[in-house]
């Protein structure tokens, strides 16, 4: 049999006023965090039975305090992690405010940000090298032709 599937999106966001920047947020610190403390796009896994496009939005309510708008898929990508396989998909997406409000950290299994910022994609290299898939396929799609 193989391995467990993990499916995911994760959202590319630029400011109104500065398209060369990108909306990047901290991972916890939290033991068992997968990439504690690296500065990189907000993200989530599928719930059972949702939609790429749904849990793409949920990220906006649910990880940013704002709704998304979805504009286009920039990229996909596959990794096997130890345990799982992560099937990733990247949107591009534009929030329906100016700025995120990253709500407060409730127990259960979501990862709630600690801080946000715009900032130029070449942020995201930190995340790329430590392991982020959707780092990656964002990078792959923002500067195409790079390797």
């Amino acid at each position: 049999m193989g391995r467990p599937i993990k499916r995911s999106v994760a959202l590319v966001v630029r400011p109104p006023e500065g398209q060369h920047l990108v909306l990047v947020v901290r991972r916890p610190q939290a033991q068992g965090e997968e990439l504690p403390g690296v500065w990189g796009l907000p993200a989530a896994s599928l719930q059972l039975g949702e939609s790429e496009e749904d849990a793409a939005r949920r990220v906006g309510w649910q990880k940013l305090g704002c709704e998304v708008r979805l504009v286009r898929v920039l990229g996909r990508g596959v990794q096997d992690r130890p345990g799982y396989r992560l099937e990733m998909v990247v949107y591009e997406a534009a929030l329906d405010r100016p700025t995120p409000e990253l709500p407060e950290p409730t127990p259960g299994d979501v990862t709630f940000y600690t801080a946000w910022g715009f900032a130029p994609a070449d942020a995201l290299e930190e995340a790329a090298s430590c392991g982020s898939l959707c780092a990656r396929v964002a990078l792959d799609a923002l500067r195409p032709g790079l390797p």
